[in-house]
């Protein structure tokens, strides 16, 4: 299963996008959480939609210590210059010793002017998570309408 969030940046923080990071275990999700709820808006939920905080780290999320036994986290998070950007998860795929993992950016006729940063959540089997990820993006642009 695949998750998006918006988790906009709370405030300026030095990064080069994409980001990566595993999560293994419910510690280590506790741990992201701890280090990057003052950078990223995990409570704003966008467009009606639940919010990271609801969904991924509450207690009632389902990430638990079962969980983990034979699933692990990745997030990918992309900084866009546009909130209006979306995001189509092509494939997640064993590449070698890799986790291929491609991903389109979906870019309106028109966007808006405000920065958005977006966490893409992959719930994949614990066989791959000593894989490296490789992200590769392209882009979509859509007509004005």
């Amino acid at each position: 299963m695949t998750y998006f969030f918006r988790a906009d940046l709370s405030h300026y923080a030095e990064a080069e996008y994409p980001l990566t990071e595993k999560i293994n275990s419910a510690g280590e999700l506790l741990d992201y959480y701890k280090r990057n709820r003052e950078i990223y808006q995990f409570g704003q939920g966008y467009y009606g939609e639940e919010s990271m905080a609801d969904v991924v780290f509450s207690d009632s999320s389902g990430f638990n210590d079962d969980f983990f036994e034979t699933r692990f986290l990745l997030f990918v998070v992309l900084e866009e210059g546009s909130g209006s950007v979306r995001h189509r998860v092509e494939s997640v795929k064993p590449d070698g010793g890799f986790l291929s993992i491609n991903i389109t950016r979906i870019i309106p006729g028109i966007c808006t002017a405000d920065m958005a940063q977006w966490h893409i959540v992959f719930d994949l089997d614990k066989a791959l998570s000593d894989r490296d990820a490789v992200i590769s993006l392209s882009e979509e642009r859509l007509p004005v309408e």
